[in-house]
């Protein structure tokens, strides 16, 4: 009876090629290890080899020991997987030491799926090797497939589980076989390394770092704990974040598993969501060297400072909470890289150290900087001196859009027969229109009103204004002047130091009405706009801060960005924006003559600097309460 239930299930996992290999994969190590599975003389830890499935191993392993998947029923299968593969957790899943009753093997990706008391308890502890040639070869057979010449099969030794079933699968191998099959192996490279790209130089900084300490570790000479794991990468659309997740993983010679918090939100209910997270972690796990890029990392949330009784409170409790177990239990080879455009939305606990570790700020590239990838993305065919021409009328291009500059200047060309030439990227840059000449005045009087009042309130040691008098006319281009600042820092803000950060940001507004009587829309309608900043200032200084006329904590600042405060909490945050509105126009309404004179200059170099030791503009008016 029980021979011909073996028979059966034999002929089961010949439906079964990847099962097959694990198959003679288990039983050589039987022979050669004297592994015995007998009933009732404990369990065993298998850990399979990387880039190879749990569940070919466990198909397997009920032929050899001649068992069903639920021989035992609930919780006592013979063979189970120390990390569960099903969408929900039903009866699979992680075993406990409570749960080992009927258990004989133990399958898992890396040994830190299994509980420390667990592997205790096991008789012995195994990390299976990858298939031979000898079970490659006994594969074939069983399916009836011809036999390969060893140098066919030495190209498939070694090879993860997707590519070696390719090989083992195909019926007939021509002379080309072999060099398609090496190809293959490199068809889903993620693209170039990080060390290739223009920029991110302070993110190559830190790869280089990760390099020599994954050397170490892949040699068994450094701790995965010692190996800095985890960053958050943060900035506004297009600034490259993907990109930089992809390039890393080519650097580290690891695999990039890629998912958003969208995409495990999808499921709708809770459970659903908690599985899909754990997919993601138990893919990068099972790679056995993996970045997990998890965009849109801001949607998992941030728990309230304190109790509010709403009613997706505990959901995103309990969801941030098993993100925070699935961080501390990625296991070895797993880096995690979280993408946001909102950095200040996340828990502060999946910040800290030991967990999400560095944080990268990345803005929008720079002159040269979008030189570079301009000339990367023309293979260097280009002058440079050229491209800085170009990239000097691409202010506020992210590196996505000049990426796409690149593949519109190639199709031209391409449909012209040729190769890109300098022209092509100039015939299909973005249309940039001329300032009249009021409206140039205009931008340089608004920018002097920021430079004046921050070099005034000893906000900053100098500040640069630049103005420009052509602008994109695409949607959401740079369009305005801009005014840089060498800033004083303050490890310890005080009320007077807010103030004045308000009064400086509402001085651009401020200096249109003073030398036209009225004020361009060129302050607000985008969050990071000067009104914005101003509002905000003044809203966290009453209702977070407690430096209103009454001290008093509403929300943390991170919380006040959505929510509507106490009337009375936002009165007192209009009061103080008019009162510092008044202030800064007081300052300039006095000082016409130089605001004027500082515009004027502004407009004709289109670039000028001043410092506070210049003797500029001395406030000699209180601040209005």
């Amino acid at each position: 009876m029980q021979r011909d239930q073996l028979r059966e299930r034999f002929r089961d996992l010949k439906k079964d090629p990847s099962a097959l290999l694990a198959y003679f994969a288990l039983r050589r190590l039987i022979k050669e290890d004297g592994v015995n599975f007998r009933p009732g003389d404990g369990f065993i830890i298998a850990t399979v080899p990387p880039d190879f499935r749990p569940l070919s191993y466990k198909k397997a392993c009920h032929v050899l020991l001649n068992v069903d998947g639920d021989e035992w029923g609930l919780h006592r299968e013979a063979v189970r997987l120390a990390s569960s593969t099903k969408r929900k957790r039903t009866i699979e899943h992680e075993p406990s030491i409570f749960e080992l009753r009927g258990l004989r093997i133990l399958l898992a990706t890396h040994i830190n799926e299994v509980a420390n008391e667990v592997r205790f308890a096991a008789k012995r502890i195994l990390s299976l090797t990858p298939p031979l040639a000898e079970d490659v070869h006994a594969t074939r057979r069983i399916l009836g497939l011809p036999t390969l010449r060893n140098e066919q099969v030495s190209v498939l030794v070694g090879k993860p589980e997707t590519m070696m079933l390719a090989g083992v699968m195909k019926p007939q191998w021509c002379a080309d076989d072999t060099r398609a099959l090496l190809e293959l192996e490199h068809l889903d490279d993620e693209g170039p390394s990080l060390f290739d790209l223009p920029g991110f130089e302070e993110q190559k900084v830190w790869a280089r770092g990760l390099v020599k300490d994954i050397k170490l570790w892949r040699e068994g000479k450094l701790s995965w704990r010692d190996v800095g794991q985890s960053a958050l990468v943060s900035g506004p659309p297009g600034v490259g974040k993907t990109y930089l997740a992809s390039a890393l993983s080519t650097a580290l010679g690891f695999r990039l598993v890629q998912t958003t918090v969208g995409v495990w939100q999808t499921g709708g209910y809770l459970n659903d969501m908690l599985a899909a997270m754990r997919r993601s972690f138990d893919e990068a796990k099972a790679t056995g060297g993996a970045v997990l890029f998890i965009d849109e990392f801001d949607g998992i949330g941030s728990r309230p400072s304190r109790p509010t009784g709403r009613p997706n409170e505990t959901y995103w409790q309990i969801v941030i909470n098993e993100f925070l177990s699935l961080m501390n239990a990625s296991g070895e080879g797993v880096i995690v890289i979280g993408a946001t455009n909102f950095p200040e939305w996340i828990d502060p606990a999946i910040l800290r150290a030991g967990r999400i570790e560095k944080h990268f700020k990345l803005g929008l590239p720079d002159v040269t900087t979008r030189a570079e990838i301009l000339s990367y993305h023309t293979d260097g065919a280009l002058p440079f001196e050229s491209l800085i021409e170009l990239a000097d009328d691409l202010e506020g291009k992210s590196a996505a859009a000049l990426e796409e500059l690149v593949r519109s200047a190639r199709r031209r060309a391409r449909n012209e027969g040729r190769d890109v030439v300098v022209g092509d990227l100039r015939a299909v840059m973005p249309e940039r229109k001329r300032y009249a000449p009021e409206e140039l005045f205009r931008l340089g009087v608004h920018e002097a009103g920021h430079a004046l009042i921050a070099l005034t309130l000893d906000c900053a040691r100098s500040a640069t204004i630049e103005i420009r008098d052509t602008f994109d006319v695409s949607p959401g281009s740079y369009m305005r002047g801009r005014t840089s600042y060498d800033l004083f820092e303050y490890n310890l803000p005080t009320e007077t130091v807010l103030l004045n950060r308000i009064a400086m940001s509402l001085a651009g507004m401020a200096a249109e009405a003073v030398v036209f009587g009225d004020r361009s829309l060129g302050s607000g309608g985008l969050v990071g706009s000067d009104v914005e900043h101003a509002t905000a200032i003044a809203r966290r200084l009453v209702g977070s801060y407690g430096l209103g006329e009454t001290p008093f904590f509403f929300a943390t600042p991170e919380e006040l960005d959505d929510e509507r405060m106490l009337p009375t909490l936002e009165a007192e945050a209009m009061k103080i924006l008019r009162a510092q509105y008044a202030r800064v126009l007081g300052i300039l309404s006095r000082e016409k003559d130089q605001l004027i004179a500082l515009a004027s200059e502004a407009v004709a170099h289109g670039k000028v600097m001043i410092e506070r030791d210049a003797g500029l503009v001395s406030e000699s008016a209180p601040a209005v309460d």
